[in-house]
């Protein structure tokens, strides 16, 4: 029986969302032994069985767990208390279910990636492009695909040039717009502004969130879809489009808080085969791994199509977007997770060269040595 060790948690404003994605995927994975991780939010990482459990994180007691660390090259975790070594567990993949930063980034995949353990997302550079809505963005429109016109500032050069650049909103982006953190998730952070009065306001609190910030154009009365892709075998797995019901945008609270009764809303072939090939397109172009999910906007007045954005570990992994039994999704994960593992350590990492000797023998001649 193969170890997963489950990750979630760390150092996000979406935390309790990782935690709830945790929970799902360990109550429907099956056939593995599961080693749940939680990255604590000032980020440690423990293990503890009773992290399967849900009422084990409303009076969290971390006594009650493991700690957790890495030997590099070796593909294992250490489990100590005290900095006694209880056990050390050779791990055959690490599945993913971080959001936000610390884990959906790129940083928690450098580790694995370190540690030579096996993981379930994208790699170091896709994930931490995706999280990235600026990159994102370039990206995709030097790929040819539509996404909302913005404007992109850092903390510094709002500082410095704050008159010019709300200048350049109202005159480029104009208002409504969309103000949001450059790289967060979960609709945390961001405001719709309807005039030049509240924008100084709204991007000082979009700077509570990132130092970075994009300011997008608001598509007037726009659909908003999402898509699911994944990788299976060398082919790409797209999920039903479904579309949002939503107010102006769609909040934390209505994605996460609020139980409302779902219904699917009716979409075109057209439309649903148009939605499919551009995430499937919008994948492929960032380079993705593991499950994505792809946000879209549609002005029908218009008739054009913009790619929002793409989550690369979304709320759930996105599960109920497919009709596959969800147990059936996370092995096909594992098991791409573990071929793409397999083939990269096909790869030749090591050059033999001279240039050593050859630095020495020179050194031996120069008046100034190093010391």
């Amino acid at each position: 029986m193969k170890n997963i060790a489950v990750f979630f948690g760390g150092k996000s404003v979406e935390h309790d969302i990782s935690i709830i994605t945790a929970l799902q995927v360990m109550q429907n994975l099956k056939n593995y032994k599961i080693f749940p991780i939680y990255m604590t939010a000032n980020g440690k990482f423990l293990y503890g069985e009773k992290l399967k459990f849900a009422k084990s994180y409303l009076s969290f007691n971390e006594k009650k767990c493991l700690n957790v660390t890495f030997e590099l090259g070796k593909g294992e975790i250490i489990l100590y208390k005290n900095k006694t070594i209880k056990k050390r567990i050779k791990i055959d993949c690490a599945l993913l279910c971080n959001h936000g930063h610390g884990g959906e980034d790129g940083t928690l995949q450098g580790l694995l990636e370190l540690s030579q353990i096996p993981y379930t997302s994208s790699s170091v550079v896709s994930s931490s492009i995706v999280m990235d809505k600026v990159l994102t963005k370039v990206i995709l429109k030097s790929s040819s695909i539509n996404t909302p016109a913005y404007v992109q500032f850092n903390k510094c050069e709002y500082k410095e040039n704050k008159i010019s650049i709300i200048n350049k909103i109202s005159k480029s982006i104009k208002f409504p717009c969309i103000i949001k953190p450059a790289r967060l998730g979960s609709s945390v952070g961001i405001n719709i502004c309807e005039n030049q009065k509240d924008i100084e306001s709204m991007i000082e609190n979009a700077f509570i969130y990132d130092d970075k910030v994009l300011v997008e154009k608001y598509i007037n009365k726009a659909r908003e879809f999402c898509v699911a892709v994944f990788k299976s075998s060398g082919n790409y797995m797209t999920s039903k489009a479904i579309e949002i019901s939503k107010g102006k945008f769609y909040t934390f609270d209505q994605k996460y808080i609020e139980n409302k009764d779902y219904q699917e809303k009716e979409i075109s072939k057209k439309l649903e085969v148009s939605l499919k090939k551009l995430a499937e397109k919008s994948y492929k172009c960032l380079d993705c791994f593991g499950i994505v999910r792809v946000d879209f906007l549609y002005d029908e007045k218009e008739d054009i199509l913009y790619v929002n954005e793409l989550n690369n570990i979304p709320g759930s992994l996105s599960c109920n977007l497919f009709d596959s039994p969800f147990n059936d999704i996370l092995t096909t994960i594992i098991e791409e997770g573990v071929d793409r593992f397999n083939q990269s350590n096909k790869i030749l990492y090591k050059f033999n060269s001279e240039a050593i000797q050859k630095f020495i023998d020179m050194s031996d001649h120069l008046k100034y040595k190093f010391r």
